[in-house]
């Protein structure tokens, strides 16, 4: 592979691809977006149902490092042979906030409105915690805004649990610009070494190794 080919994924084969650099988009992931996507909402929802309580979906959040891969392919793919352009960075940084970050603070939004809901209206509490406890607490509230929440902040999963993912996405992308426009051409070096170091470092500091969130999601998305 050279250097060239690992920035910019865009060399490939004019069949599995369309689209301009800038919006591409490779036909060939679409399929399997859709799928990773399906199994991983699935494991997110359990039901008593055969296929829900299968080993297979139960497994299924691994599929989240699919993700990763994914978002650092395309990343690669459209802005790494840009990023070494101090317009392009200044560029990057809000258009990828602004790809996550409001549906994220909507979501947000309506979590903390529902806690607020079971403030008011006792009813609405049932047997679980009181309002604003336990990973709906108003600490983890403030790390969630900040995109924090996938950084080992906090030592629990909180509010949007999911989004501990998009934190690590986002924290990624940033590391991903600078190497790239502190680098330049040798970038690749730097990229290679973060993705060979992430998981001997989950091997060492995390009792769980690869399964780690809120913790060291950060670094399994790097090793991504």
């Amino acid at each position: 592979m050279t250097q060239t080919a690992f920035l910019n994924p865009a060399h490939m084969p004019a069949a599995t691809r369309t689209g301009t650099v800038a919006g591409e988009r490779f036909l060939v992931l679409d399929s399997w977006r859709g799928i990773c996507a399906l199994l991983v909402a699935l494991f997110h929802f359990p039901t008593g149902s055969l296929i829900s309580q299968s080993a297979f979906v139960g497994g299924s959040y691994l599929f989240v490092d699919f993700f990763f891969v994914l978002s650092g392919f395309v990343i690669a793919s459209s802005y790494g042979s840009r990023l070494s352009e101090p317009v392009e960075l200044a560029r990057f940084v809000p258009v990828r906030f602004g790809r996550i970050y409001p549906l994220h603070l909507l979501m947000l939004a309506a979590f903390a409105a529902f806690e607020e809901l079971r403030l008011i209206l006792p009813q609405l509490r049932g047997t679980g915690a009181e309002p604003f406890t336990g990973g709906f607490d108003l600490n983890s509230l403030a790390t969630n805004l900040f995109l924090l929440q996938g950084m080992g902040v906090d030592d629990h999963l909180s509010w949007n649990a999911p989004s501990w993912s998009i934190s690590a996405e986002f924290f990624a992308y940033l590391l991903f610009a600078a190497v790239v426009f502190t680098a330049g051409r040798r970038s690749w070096i730097w990229l290679v070494a973060a993705a060979v170091t992430a998981p001997l470092f989950l091997l060492a500091f995390s009792r769980t190794h690869m399964d780690v969130s809120f913790d060291f999601g950060f670094i399994r998305c790097l090793y991504g």
